[in-house]
């Protein structure tokens, strides 16, 4: 994966490696979340969310809207992001709209940072 390849919203192929509990593992379609800043900077490294194709019906799971290049309906398990070395990732598969890199981004956020 090249730095010029990896932008804030694209989805690539990572291999999360085993599971352990209840986290995403295996290969998997995953959404870059990490800034552009991050992403020259920190060049060995990005943060992605995972995504699932089970619908749960869970708020903080995100539908997955834009050019997405996967065959089901997918989304972005916004409470697990995950920082992960980007020799875990593969090629990229398509990338998510504007409208739904803002929505990701916000329930990520929403779990880092909760009301007070």
């Amino acid at each position: 994966m090249t730095t010029s390849n990896l932008l804030p919203g694209r989805i690539v192929w990572a291999d999360l490696g085993q599971t352990v509990g209840r986290e995403q593992a295996g290969r998997r379609p995953c959404v870059v979340v990490a800034s552009q800043d991050l992403l020259e900077v920190a060049d060995t490294m990005a943060i992605v969310v995972p995504c699932t194709s089970k619908y749960r019906g869970w708020r903080n799971h995100v539908e997955l809207t834009g050019d997405t290049g996967l065959a089901l309906t997918t989304f972005a398990v916004t409470e697990q992001p995950r920082t992960i070395s980007r020799q875990r990732l593969g090629r990229t598969i398509g990338y998510v709209d504007d409208d739904c890199l803002t929505e990701v981004m916000r329930r990520v956020h929403t779990w880092l940072h909760p009301a007070a």
